[in-house]
């Protein structure tokens, strides 16, 4: 058997450079003359074609082993039949995502289908990886640690297999940690940088953070699914972000999320939401992503549910753990339908070919997105929140989606079988007790208007949708980007006054009948008009003016409200009690909590 070591070294953290050698040896008999070394292409979690193989740079084998690419990807290394072969290489890390490397002179993320390369044909072998660490850094994985050498700046590490190898984010760095158990298991945090978090805002999201996940606990009907669980959380004006692993998350969020309730509950849910994926997706996993193929796309039309309804569990369990209000709760849901009412690629494309397109629609967005393609988290989330009201009506409140959690684990996670990609249906059928085909049918096979009524009147509540105080009573249908005080078309809304009008992403908007724009607001423009309205946009596009006549849209309602029906019977009343787990005795659509 080949046997894999990954040398890690950062000569110069501030260049973003790592530097690996990749040594493979026998037990005193020859290697195979060829051996086939890849990167993946991608990292499971986040579904695009990343192409990491143009980080790496400067790939060669030590003589007398010869290195020749033969994919884009991969190499072919002829060892001579040598007992000993080291290929090295540099992988250039400049960009703080989690699914990509970044290093500088503070710290290294590491994400490892983007830096280590896969011995073709030894996937399932273990394989070890030694970092030399900078001074003052340590390590945080969870990869098992070896023994230390000779070297304390030198620290080792074993995976099983591959898979383990690239599920497991490595931290290098001045962090700082905290740990606390979950259920009798140890958790850890890596904070970065570690002066970002005060010490109570951080002994605050530890209390919180087993309060989450022993409620996902409870979901499940199941104890923890790992033995131990780590988090490396890292503190960004770049962006906001998470990626699931087996036994820990990465996460990045704002600077200021502990500054405000809004930030920090948005935080608690992006915890929630890549813990619950240790049950949901790392372990029940749907066959379309089974095995992983790390060299090519790998097809689910279920993404709808496993990361639409992880999506809708996120702030579920923050409402169930008391973490957030009911009227939190509440208003997160109606924002989310908000959000489907401003995206008319609702009505073009069906949630489980969304699920399908993801490699080519979701992370690659254009400014036609909006109006041809719906993003499976957030329509995913809202049609599970509705599937699970469907099935607590529709079962005399004996069964739910929680009930589907028990069943799925049952079935696919304890037992780690795959999700066929047509049995949930079925599964959640036979949950319910009852036929939902007319709510696939609807809801995740088409691309129609979801009718919310008759599904939210079950627990007593009205979705009302109304306009800004200070909005325009028109709308001129673009969104718009601001460049230095000048109003740029971000994208134009299918069938809306500005797409009738040939108004183009791209082009710069300058007046409206006449009254020049001041700054990248149109309500100032438009505020004394009304819908139906003729007026004269004036539009620069690569260089060259043009005025447009559009008939003004009505305008946006883009503020959604679930709220009490005044009507609601006792009935609705106690489902939504049960729903949202407040008492009986004050069950109350709005303000229960």
């Amino acid at each position: 058997m080949v046997s894999v070591l990954y040398r890690l070294a950062f000569p110069a953290p501030a260049t973003h450079l790592v530097h690996v050698e990749l040594v493979l040896a026998t037990d005193g008999g020859p290697l195979p003359d060829a051996i086939v070394v890849s990167l993946p292409v991608w990292t499971p979690g986040s579904y695009l074609i990343r192409e990491y193989a143009r980080h790496i740079e400067a790939l060669a084998a030590e003589a007398p082993a010869r290195a020749r690419k033969t994919r884009k990807n991969a190499w072919r290394v002829e060892t001579g039949a040598a007992a000993r072969c080291v290929v090295r290489y540099r992988v250039y890390a400049g960009e703080l995502t989690v699914r990509t490397n970044h290093v500088d002179d503070g710290h290294a993320f590491l994400v490892g289908s983007a830096l280590l390369l896969a011995v073709e044909g030894s996937e399932s072998a273990p394989a070890d990886i030694e970092i030399a660490l900078p001074p003052a850094w340590r390590a945080f994985t969870p990869l098992a640690r070896l023994s230390a050498g000779p070297d304390p700046r030198v620290v080792r590490f074993r995976a099983p297999d591959y898979d383990t190898l690239v599920d497991s984010p490595i931290e290098l760095g001045a962090y700082r940690e905290e740990r606390f158990d979950v259920l009798g298991k140890p958790h850890r945090y890596a904070i970065c940088p570690a002066h970002t978090v005060a010490p109570a805002d951080l002994e605050r999201l530890a209390s919180d953070t087993r309060t989450i996940i022993e409620t996902e606990a409870r979901l499940f009907g199941s104890g923890l699914p790992y033995a131990s669980y780590d988090l490396v959380l890292h503190f960004s004006q770049r962006g906001r972000g998470g990626l699931e692993h087996r036994s820990s998350a990465a996460l990045i969020a704002g600077t200021g999320s502990f500054a405000t309730r809004e930030g920090y509950l948005d935080l608690l849910s992006l915890v929630a939401h890549e813990v619950f994926h240790a049950w949901n997706v790392k372990r029940i996993r749907p066959s379309g992503l089974t095995p992983y193929r790390y060299d090519a796309e790998c097809y689910t039309r279920l993404l709808w549910w496993f990361e639409g309804g992880t999506s809708y569990y996120d702030w579920r369990v923050l409402c169930l753990s008391h973490l957030c209000s009911v009227d939190e709760y509440l208003d997160h849901l109606a924002q989310e339908i908000a959000y489907l009412d401003q995206t008319p690629g609702r009505l073009v494309h069906a949630l489980e070919d969304a699920s399908y397109d993801a490699w080519i629609k979701l992370y690659r967005p254009d400014e036609n997105s909006a109006n041809s393609s719906v993003s499976y988290y957030r329509k995913g989330e809202v049609v599970c929140a509705l599937l699970d009201l469907e099935i607590r009506a529709r079962s005399g409140g004996r069964a739910s989606l929680d009930a589907v959690l028990v069943r799925l684990w049952q079935l696919h996670g304890a037992t780690e079988r795959p999700v066929p990609e047509d049995a949930m249906q079925a599964i959640i059928e036979d949950v319910a007790g009852a036929p939902l085909s007319d709510l696939f049918d609807a809801w995740i096979r088409s691309a129609t208007e979801i009718d919310y009524a008759a599904t939210f009147a079950h627990v007593g509540l009205v979705l009302e949708r109304s306009a800004r105080s200070d909005a325009a009573p028109c709308s001129l249908g673009v969104k718009l980007r601001g460049d230095g005080g000048r109003a740029f078309v971000s994208s134009v809304l299918r069938d809306g006054a500005a797409w009738r009008a040939g108004i183009d992403a791209g082009d710069e908007i300058l007046a409206v009948d006449g009254l020049r724009l001041d700054g990248v607001s149109l309500d100032p423009a438009l505020r004394a008009r009304s819908a139906g309205e003729r007026v004269e946009v004036l539009v620069s596009r690569d260089g060259r003016v043009a005025s447009k006549p559009v008939v003004l849209d009505p305008g946006r309602t883009d503020r959604v409200k679930l709220v009490p029906a005044k009507d609601a019977p006792p009935q609705a009343r106690d489902a939504f009690a049960a729903w949202l787990e407040q008492p009986q005795t004050s069950a109350r659509p709005r303000g229960g909590a």
